[in-house]
């Protein structure tokens, strides 16, 4: 252990290394689209940024520490539970205020670069599809730890590969008496829940690019030596396992006609069954997503994109809980959900020394459709959105404007029309819900972040 604390102080003394300290601070009028009520909501961050550059070998890492005022611990689970904004994995209130709590994130990646070959290890999201709100992998969920490559095999082709572990949230009863105090209170660690993915990006012409997109979830056991093997298809290795496990697929197809004009299109299909591929009744289950860029329309700085994402009632779920594709709560993928679909609509552009950026999200999500009964018996074919239904227009505009150096000051003003507003997809018919039109004014300090 000395040795290496040794080499590691030695390789960093005699690299490039940059620190770099992050501040801000937020504060929204009523709450915008992060929470469903109308209160106001400050938050005040502050951490540091790391980098270091030595011939092949790079680190990257930011730690940063919140204090959110105007909700309680309880309300947590609410916040940002229904926009594209990266969920929170753990808080505290550590003053017993009732009306704030503390927060943190914590993202590291170590890059060492062979001839071809990234070997990559740290705490981070994968981000995975051209889309904003993107199917296979996005930044929705709290990062998280794995270990993985990216092999450049021809010039017009590249391989990526990780395996990594997430949070089940469902308690590990077993070791349950070592973790309760004199309280009875339990902080019981979940039972594993690990990933691994791989990803083929093939430039078939210089103006196409097909993705082909793979993933397994499987838990209450380590590492799989089965899925450290990147080259064979997952699909059929859980098979060869006993299909206890979640697969995933996902297709994507980019044309570029020129720099200024893209066009994507995205299949993710759960739980594929080849032989009932066309049956009406199956147990194949898709999200699908389109889109569009348009770039230097006016100028040579803006940008325009629309997007359509649409997901069925039970993609991301397993049968068995401990195979869902989701970690703390979250889903790796589209950030509303499976039973959800959006249709998003960006312009950004630069003038006068200043960003400015437009977005507006028509988004709705229905209700969980449990899937367990429909592995051994007859499908039931749900009504979509049936029952409630949480829907919400969100029209938002930013500005960003250089104060000095690294700091930055952002104003906007948001538009909300929320229906079933702190709506659960889990918790069925019997929900006291409210629908809510607001405004909220919108100003963020920001020092190197």
């Amino acid at each position: 252990m000395k040795i290496l604390l040794c080499f590691i102080m030695f390789t960093i003394s005699i690299g490039n290394v940059r620190f770099k300290p992050i501040v801000y601070l937020s504060y929204l009028s009523k709450a915008s689209d992060s929470f469903y009520d109308k209160r106001p909501i400050s938050v005040f961050g502050a951490g540091i940024e790391f980098h270091y550059y030595r011939d092949k070998f790079k680190i990257d890492a930011k730690f940063l520490n919140q204090r959110l005022w105007g909700l309680s611990i309880q309300e947590k689970a609410k916040y940002n539970s229904f926009n594209n904004i990266q969920g929170i994995s753990w808080g505290q209130d550590s003053n017993k205020s009732g009306k704030s709590f503390d927060y943190d994130f914590a993202d590291l990646e170590i890059i060492y670069i062979l001839k071809n070959i990234k070997l990559i290890f740290g705490k981070i999201n994968p981000m995975w599809g051209e889309g904003h709100s993107k199917l296979m992998f996005s930044d929705k969920s709290p990062s998280f730890p794995l270990f993985g490559f990216n092999w450049k095999v021809k010039d017009n082709l590249l391989i990526d590969y990780f395996h990594g572990q997430l949070i089940s949230k469902i308690n590990d009863t077993t070791i349950q008496d070592f973790y309760t105090d004199q309280n009875q209170v339990s902080l019981t660690p979940n039972v594993n829940r690990n990933i691994a993915a791989h990803k083929i990006s093939w430039d078939i012409t210089d103006n196409i690019r097909l993705n082909a997109m793979e993933s397994v979830v499987y838990g209450v056991r380590g590492i799989d030596f089965h899925y450290l093997i990147p080259l064979i298809p997952f699909w059929s290795l859980q098979h060869y396992l006993g299909d206890t496990d979640n697969i995933q697929m996902s297709a994507e197809i980019i044309y570029s006609q020129t720099d200024q004009l893209k066009f994507y299109g995205s299949l993710f299909m759960d739980e594929w069954a080849p032989d009932k591929t066309f049956d009406k009744e199956n147990r194949n289950w898709f999200a699908y997503q389109s889109g569009l860029i348009l770039q230097n329309i006016l100028n040579d700085s803006d940008k325009l994109r629309l997007e359509i994402t649409w997901t069925d009632s039970r993609v991301y779920y397993h049968r068995f809980e401990i195979n869902d594709f989701y970690t703390h709560d979250f889903p790796l993928g589209f950030w509303a959900g499976p039973h959800a679909e959006e249709i998003y609509f960006s312009y950004d552009f630069n003038f006068l020394n200043v960003d400015w950026f437009t977005t507006i999200s028509k988004a709705k999500r229905g209700e969980f459709t449990s899937i367990e009964s429909q592995y051994y018996n007859e499908i039931e074919n749900e009504g979509r959105f049936e029952g409630i239904v949480e829907d919400k227009l969100f029209i938002e505009l930013e500005v960003k404007k250089p104060i000095y150096k690294e700091f930055f000051i952002i104003a906007g003003i948001s538009y909300i029309n929320w229906k079933n507003a702190g709506f659960d997809p889990s918790e069925g018919d019997e929900q006291e819900l409210e629908d809510i039109s607001k405004t909220s004014f919108n100003l963020r300090l920001n020092y190197n972040y």
